[in-house]
């Protein structure tokens, strides 16, 4: 599967009607979800908010801010371009009691799963797919951005 912006991700940030509140990219709480694919494949179109990711372990729901608010996003000459600091997850106590992560999912921590909205999902990020073993995780945004539209 190719890295996609959910439905919801898509309504919610850039317009249309969400199920969910907007979302601001630059001021909003973002997060992280690893994806073990073989428990729970994302669905671009059905998943909606941290409450669909029911079959992941837990310790994936690390969500970490992106960056200080107020610096993630900037436009210039019509580009939209949301882009953050590489995140580290430190080791043990992250992607333990999985067997494999294909994707991460980016999404919106609004600190209640039924309302905290998937943007896009990444299975194209250096390291993907990954065995869990325990060692650091530091996911290395692309050069142009998380986001670009």
């Amino acid at each position: 599967m190719a890295s996609f912006v959910y439905d919801e991700g898509r309504r919610a940030c850039f317009g249309g009607t969400p199920t969910h509140s907007a979302i601001d990219l630059n001021d909003d709480t973002l997060g992280v979800y690893f994806v073990d694919e073989g428990t729970d494949t994302p669905n671009q179109t059905s998943d909606q908010d941290d409450a669909d990711r029911t079959g992941q372990n837990p310790t994936f729901a690390n969500a970490p801010n992106l960056g200080s608010a107020g610096s993630r996003s900037t436009i210039s000459s019509n580009v939209l371009v949301v882009d953050a600091a590489d995140l580290l997850f430190s080791g043990g106590s992250v992607l333990t009691g999985s067997t494999s992560v294909e994707s991460i999912d980016l999404w919106k921590d609004s600190g209640t799963s039924s309302t905290s909205p998937f943007i896009a999902n990444f299975d194209d990020y250096t390291g993907l797919p990954l065995t869990p073993s325990g060692t650091d995780v530091t996911i290395v945004w692309a050069a142009t951005g998380i986001i670009r539209v």
